[in-house]
């Protein structure tokens, strides 16, 4: 999970507070937020756009900028350092993303500024258009929502705010950019209306963020950064969305880059947002979302009308939103009385208004909350306004005793042994590539595992099936150390097979060995060494199999029906990891998972 750091100064600035980072952690604890320990970071500047960036204490300094895209061959120059607390974002919460959103939620938990936030926004001067095309399967991304946001002179602080912010909606709504995407631009760069359209992959050239040399769409999806990371959003399509101004100038291909001629800067007063996507309640929540926060830390929001061919609409829309909840349910699911008073004043602390009486009341939410779909999310703001401390505890009314499923002390043990074997344990991710899980290890994907169809990072779409990949990934990352190295994972696999087509999960024991005089000697003499301590027996027979190479690979059945495969990897596998040793390979079924 992403984790962002926010400034200890211009978070009590905001705040008009002087509270410590140890303090700021503590709180931000208590309203839900997972707080790590404050930091120091380091900010350095580019020597050509003067844009500052930020980077740990401890980490590398930059010699790059993400602004313009120079690049040095020293070090950026470090032109100060700052406190931040650290916190993992929370996707149910995007308004907590960033300093302006934070300080809003602070403001009421610490009784500074409570009830429901207001927002003006003004009567809209700017139009966008939007061409019916961008409806078709071909060129698919027709929602888009607009605003225009003026803002103190932006500094280094403010532009890194607003870019960090625009990521971390990218992530927490948007789904890497899939559903929807957010476009900043500096206003006095830009001649309205505005136009929303679609156009060929080669039809249209212009300079994207970072670079002087004016590039085709498809141009971009090849060789600049983003457009490689994200060219599996448009690929597909035969036609791709853009904006432009009514000159032509180019304003962005979304959901990919922005233009360089239209980049925010330092001073930059004037912003147009746009937000496109593939689903409306996405490009609407990204759009209330950015701009409520940016009016936090300043902003005043003037609305743009976004007209389609048959219809016409003002954006953004900050008005309330309203849910109904019941005393009685409260008390039932938080367990402790609940006064009408002290309802109405802990909702208020939260940022939502409430009104109405014993024992139907009516909250009023901000649109940013786009967390909360039922009475039940408004009890939990209320326990967080109590204090998750000051609930009272109760004894449970039946009492049980608990102990180890089988599948946890029989992974104990093997544990045990591994580790008296000189293994180092390591746990990777249940979900993984498909090049990293079959075609890296010679394997065909076929119909035994498990594939997700809506995957929030999309190359991490396949459930594993057994556990050799993460021991090869963590071969790879540490193939400068010294060898030799032995590690093993105790993990469940999922196999998706049988007549009924169930999936059921395998608690499984994989282990590697890497060094110059590895083979499939010392993987043999690993599984006896399991074999004789677990008390099982079984029978080796020879094995082939594309990933291990032949005649130095077998298939083990124990005496309670479980399988074991053992060998030394195929050299073909060796060198798609970047391995310079042989490696012998190891795994065995422990027992059934529940």
């Amino acid at each position: 999970m992403p984790v962002i750091g926010i400034s200890v100064k211009y978070l009590n600035a905001l705040l008009k507070t002087s509270l410590s980072p140890e303090e700021l952690t503590e709180t931000l604890g208590q309203l839900g937020c997972d707080a790590d320990e404050p930091a120091d970071i380091a900010i350095y500047e580019c020597p050509q756009c003067r844009v500052p960036s930020e980077k740990l204490s401890q980490e590398e300094a930059p010699r790059r900028c993400v602004i313009c895209g120079h690049e040095a061959e020293s070090d950026f120059p470090s032109i100060g350092s700052d406190k931040v607390v650290r916190l993992d974002l929370l996707p149910a919460r995007s308004d907590l993303f960033d300093p302006g959103g934070l300080s809003r939620a602070l403001k009421g938990y610490l009784e500074i500024e409570t009830g429901l936030p207001h927002y003006h926004v003004e009567t809209p001067e700017i139009r966008v258009e939007v061409s019916p095309d961008l409806s078709l399967p071909q060129s698919y991304r027709p929602f888009i929502a607009c605003a225009v946001v003026t803002m103190p002179p932006l500094d280094g602080l403010l532009l890194r705010v607003l870019m960090k912010l625009q990521e971390n909606l990218h992530w927490g709504i948007g789904r890497n950019r899939k559903l929807s995407s957010i476009g900043v631009y500096d206003l006095d760069t830009i001649t309205p209306p505005i136009f929303y359209g679609a156009a060929s992959p080669t039809a249209t050239t212009f300079c994207p963020l970072g670079l002087s040399k004016p590039m085709t769409a498809a141009e971009i999806l090849e060789k600049h950064p983003k457009g490689i990371a994200y060219a599996h959003l448009l690929k597909p399509l035969s036609a791709y969305p853009l904006l432009r101004d009514s000159r032509g100038q180019v304003l962005s291909l979304p959901p990919i880059i922005n233009s360089n001629e239209t980049k925010v800067r330092i001073g930059t007063t004037r912003l147009f947002i746009d937000v496109t996507g593939i689903t409306q309640s996405d490009v609407d929540k990204s759009l209330n979302t950015f701009i409520t926060s940016l009016s936090e830390m300043g902003g005043h929001v003037q609305a743009v009308i976004v007209r389609h061919q048959d219809s016409e609409k003002i954006t953004p829309d900050l008005e309330a939103k309203e849910i109904q909840i019941h005393l009685d349910k409260a008390h039932k699911w938080l367990g402790f009385d609940l006064k009408a008073s002290d309802l109405v004043r802990y909702l208020e602390r939260m940022r939502l208004g409430a009104h109405g009486r014993s024992p139907v009341y009516y909250v009023k939410y901000p649109v940013y909350r786009a967390d909360i779909k039922h009475e039940v999310d408004i009890f939990e703001d209320i326990a967080i306004a109590h204090g998750f401390a000051n609930l009272p505890l109760h004894m449970v009314s039946t009492m049980t005793v608990g102990e180890e499923r089988a599948e946890e002390k029989v992974s104990q043990t093997a544990r045990q042994i591994m580790l008296g074997m000189g293994f180092d344990e390591i746990v990777s991710l249940t979900l993984t590539t498909e090049q990293n899980h079959f075609t890296k290890l010679r394997l065909t994907p076929g119909q035994e595992h498990v594939m997700l169809l809506n995957s929030k990072l999309s190359d991490y779409n396949v459930v594993r099936c057994h556990l050799w990949t993460g021991l090869m990934e963590s071969l790879n990352k540490n193939r400068r150390k010294a060898v030799p190295q032995k590690f093993f994972e105790l993990g469940n696999a999922i196999i998706y097979s049988g007549e009924e087509k169930i999936p059921r999960e395998e608690r499984r024991l994989a282990f590697c060995i890497i060094g110059p005089d590895t083979g499939y000697a010392e993987a043999r003499a690993v599984i006896d060494t399991l074999l004789k301590d677990l008390r099982k027996s079984g029978q080796y027979k020879p094995l082939e199999h594309p990933t291990f190479i032949g005649g130095r690979a077998a298939e083990l059945t124990t005496s309670d029906g479980y399988k074991a495969y053992l060998g030394e990897l195929h050299p073909e596998i060796l060198e798609n990891f970047g391995l310079g040793f042989p490696v012998a390979l190891g795994e065995l079924t422990l027992a059934q998972a529940i």
